[in-house]
């Protein structure tokens, strides 16, 4: 038997294991048209439902889709637009049950009002798409004008504590020069007696002396008073920024689960085993990502009224990452 006769058979399984491999990848199941119409319908509606509010505190919303997962939105607060983080799959959970009292029909005929209506409120949208730009260019001049202000402060309150600290310097500089000089007439005055002139330099040095320390102790008694009014005041602007983030993610936490209450049945192509999630990224010095993890059926149910928006965010998977 020749070389030859033995690699021909495992060239051939080889072969034929690639043309599978391409087949397969070939075959690769897209995501129904459908399925993506719904998403994005909801895609639109989220991005209306939580710009609504204090201004635009919202970036653009996006979304992705793993099967057998669910679909995750994806945003930011508004401290430079367009910041999205890719995100690990959730890990899936089991299958829920059916809804009691509710059958596939009725859930089908739910479903296709609710989308009837998100497609109305979709097309109701587009014509206030100007209006909405409007607003948020508002929202965001204003956003910058008050992060100016606040710079601006900073600015000042850093600029005061840097004179201080200048004079500070200055004082404690000459403290030290007249230090020297003293030490200079005073050695004389060990090895020999101090005339007239000397002695004169010697009290005034002494006078001179006695002001300087009393100057340097005011002064850094002024700049530690103005290096706690400094703290004071990071620790106030801190302080604000976190209880606006926490409503921020109150309010997006709320408008969320009450849309998915009222246009959640137009999500009708997702799986009842799959999951409708939220991330907001928030910014700022201890920043996360923020996740609210809703399960379909939970959302079904509110659809339903068996339970309404509040009912549903508490049912909600919350954590930050």
């Amino acid at each position: 038997m020749t070389i030859k006769t033995l690699v021909k058979p495992h060239l051939t399984l080889l072969t034929l294991c690639l043309l599978s491999s391409w087949q397969q990848a070939d075959a690769a199941e897209a995501v129904s048209p459908k399925l993506r119409q719904n998403l994005e319908i909801m895609q639109d509606i989220l991005q209306k439902s939580l710009e609504q509010g204090r201004g635009s505190a919202i970036g653009r919303i996006e979304h992705s889709y793993v099967a057998g997962q669910g679909v995750l939105f994806q945003t930011s607060s508004n401290r430079g637009f367009g910041h999205f983080f890719p995100v690990a799959p959730l890990a899936p959970l089991a299958p829920m049950a059916p809804i009691a009292g509710v059958n596939a029909a009725e859930m089908a005929e739910l479903a296709q009002n609710a989308e009837d209506i998100a497609v109305d409120v979709q097309m109701n949208m587009q014509w206030d798409e100007e209006a909405f730009a409007d607003m948020s260019e508002q929202a965001e001049a204003a956003a910058e004008a008050a992060a100016e202000a606040f710079s601006e402060q900073q600015e000042q309150m850093r600029d005061q504590l840097r004179d201080l600290r200048e004079q500070k310097r200055d004082l404690e500089r000459d403290l030290r020069d007249v230090e020297r000089e003293k030490r200079d007439i005073e050695f004389s005055q060990k090895v020999g007696k101090l005339d007239a002139e000397q002695q004169k330099s010697l009290k005034a040095l002494n006078e001179r002396h006695a002001t300087l320390q009393k100057q340097v102790s005011e002064m850094q008694k002024k700049y530690a008073a103005q290096e706690q009014e400094v703290q004071k005041k990071r620790a106030e602007q801190q302080k604000i920024a976190e209880q606006k983030q926490q409503e921020l993610v109150a309010r997006v936490g709320s408008n969320f689960a009450s849309t998915l209450c009222d246009y959640g049945a137009s999500l009708r192509e997702l799986k009842d085993s799959e999951f409708v999630s939220l991330q907001l990224s928030t910014h700022g010095r201890d920043s996360q990502d923020i996740y609210w993890v809703f399960k379909k059926t939970d959302i079904n149910q509110c659809v339903s009224g068996k339970i309404n928006a509040s009912a549903l965010l508490k049912k909600a998977n919350y954590y930050q990452y």
